[in-house]
């Protein structure tokens, strides 16, 4: 099992694992989940992504990290920050992706709060400020309603549609005040 990251009243971020590849490729699968993505992932696409999160880790300290779901200890999907460049500037976005029997519930918003915190907390650290800095975003798909609701409940608000990866996407901001 991962380091834990990031402990919050109904779940655990911890650092991914190869042992989260098949868990995280089901989810990666599922259209409905993966209904704004270009394509569902393949499981080697996940296990890829997942040894990309763990150099990760051991260059920046954090990154997406698996969430589980504490009341039945389920891998639900995956939670954190994610160095992008946007626009030609460099960000951090937090990523939020839960199973879909796991929606409606809070989880989502209950995830990215915890990683809004740890990231202003790290972004505080001066030691390491210049790896967060004092601003997070979210790179949302504009007819993603869910994830615009999660962003704004977050404290994040629209800045900007824009190209990212050849699709326009809506950025959502918060900076530290």
């Amino acid at each position: 099992m991962g380091r834990i990251a990031i402990e919050t009243h109904r779940l655990i971020l911890r650092e991914l694992t190869l042992d989260d590849v098949e868990d995280l490729a089901q989810i990666y699968a599922d259209p409905v989940v993966m209904k704004y993505y270009p394509k569902p992932i393949t499981r080697e696409e996940t296990k890829y992504q997942i040894a990309r999160m763990i150099n990760g880790y051991q260059q920046r300290g954090w990154g997406l990290w698996a969430t589980i779901h504490k009341a039945d200890n389920k891998f639900i999907g995956r939670c954190g920050l994610i160095p992008q460049i946007v626009d030609g500037c460099p960000e951090v976005e937090i990523g939020y992706m839960l199973a879909k029997e796991y929606w409606g519930q809070g989880l989502a918003t209950e995830a990215a709060c915890a990683t809004r915190d740890y990231g202003f907390k790290i972004g505080c650290d001066c030691a390491k400020r210049s790896a967060i800095g004092d601003r997070l975003i979210s790179l949302i798909a504009p007819g993603n309603i869910a994830s615009q609701k999660v962003a704004i409940k977050t404290g994040l608000y629209y800045e900007k549609d824009t190209i990212f990866l050849r699709r326009t996407v809506q950025v959502y901001a918060i900076a530290l005040s």
